[in-house]
């Protein structure tokens, strides 16, 4: 997505790298439509003057066509009342939009966002063109999720074309709109031709493979203050990376021995989130998931242990201070971790007291860190 701070070069060549797509035929429509306006006219046609109320009419039902710099004024004048009107300076605020340009056409849009240095600020740049992508990526998404569940890559950039070819005469006068056309055009020959998986063709200006890109990425989870929180960021970074493997033409699978597929990736997830998945409250996971995620919370628990247990006896400690090594394991768990390993309060308990009697039989008193540790368990 377009990113607030990018220089007015690459602001809106970013975010029109967000429409493509076609076809043979929409290809050759868009041509049309992109020549329309240069066709001669025949020096024989008749020709007709209208009158000022005709004019008037016209303007005020929207037939009049309106000039690159008519909009360009009157965005100008729209920015500067909205600043006035809500008491802010500029269009993005905190890296997020601060106006509302839903009711702002795609001709003003664009004018925007390909504007001439000077013209408008680059958060008004930027805020123009990320309304754009968004509203590419609402016309093609769904054909997005069609590809990845029948193979077929060429629908998201059909839908793509389609949506190119709706640009008016001046957005296709743009380098912008002619490299992602072209760019499209490409990606859709080569869709065609490697049924089953999306095309690859290491063109920046591939606005669908962009979008499948940004679809396929979930990113780390960020800290959630409950489990349901957990468990919604953990499935989307699993639809993600099935997203994934379904543009590389294959499948997620959780089987380790499977040569096959795509192997899950549980990198960005931590032992919480994993085992948000595996106790699933929620039913958001299927078997194999929670399965998967409790193997891999099992291993990931087992060798931090064992490198406890292995450091206290490396120190030359004894079996005192193994249990204390546990329990700072287990102390250092959330309740999540807790609930799936089956570390109930009695369990714990055990490990304590079984401390407490070897402190007992050592004569010592124990540490206050232990004391400590010991009164959260």
């Amino acid at each position: 997505m377009t990113v607030v701070g990018l220089n007015t070069a690459n602001s809106y060549s970013y975010a029109s790298g967000a429409y493509g797509a076609a076809s043979g035929g929409a290809a050759s429509n868009a041509t049309k439509t992109a020549n329309a306006d240069t066709t001669p006219r025949d020096s024989n046609a008749t020709s007709v003057t209208l009158s000022e109320e005709a004019k008037a009419y016209l303007a005020a039902s929207g037939t009049a066509v309106t000039s690159s710099a008519t909009r360009a004024a009157n965005a100008r004048q729209w920015f500067d009342q909205q600043y006035a009107t809500l008491g802010i300076s500029s269009a993005v605020l905190d890296g997020e939009i601060a106006v509302d340009l839903t009711g702002q056409d795609r001709a003003t849009l664009s004018v925007i966002a390909s504007s001439t240095p000077g013209q408008f600020s680059q958060d008004e740049i930027d805020a123009a063109a990320k309304t754009m992508q968004v509203r590419f990526d609402d016309a093609v998404s769904p054909y997005v999720v069609i590809a990845r569940h029948t193979g077929d890559y060429a629908a998201p950039y059909d839908a793509a074309i389609n949506y190119l070819n709706k640009a008016g005469a001046d957005e296709q006068a743009t380098p912008a709109w002619k490299n992602e056309y072209q760019a499209v055009l490409d990606g859709l020959a080569a869709a065609k031709s490697a049924f089953g998986k999306a095309p690859d063709t290491g063109n920046p200006n591939d606005p669908v493979r962009a979008l499948l890109g940004r679809t396929s990425s979930g990113g780390s989870p960020s800290a959630a203050t409950d489990s349901a929180g957990l468990a919604s960021q953990a499935r989307s970074l699993l639809d993600a990376q099935a997203n994934a493997a379904r543009d590389n033409g294959t499948e997620l699978t959780f089987d380790r021995s499977r040569s096959s597929g795509q192997q899950v990736d549980y990198t960005d997830l931590d032992n919480r989130s994993l085992a948000s998945i595996a106790l699933n409250q929620n039913g958001e996971f299927s078997a194999q998931e929670t399965r998967s995620a409790k193997a891999e919370l099992d291993q990931r628990n087992r060798a931090s242990i064992l490198e406890a247990l292995n450091g206290s006896q490396k120190s030359g400690s004894d079996t005192r201070s193994s249990s204390l090594a546990l329990l700072k394991q287990i102390a250092a768990m959330s309740d999540e971790e807790k609930a799936v390993m089956g570390y109930t309060d009695a369990f714990v308990g055990r490990i304590a007291q079984n401390y407490r009697t070897l402190t007992s039989l050592q004569g010592a008193t124990g540490s206050n860190s232990a004391t400590s540790l010991l009164s959260q368990l």
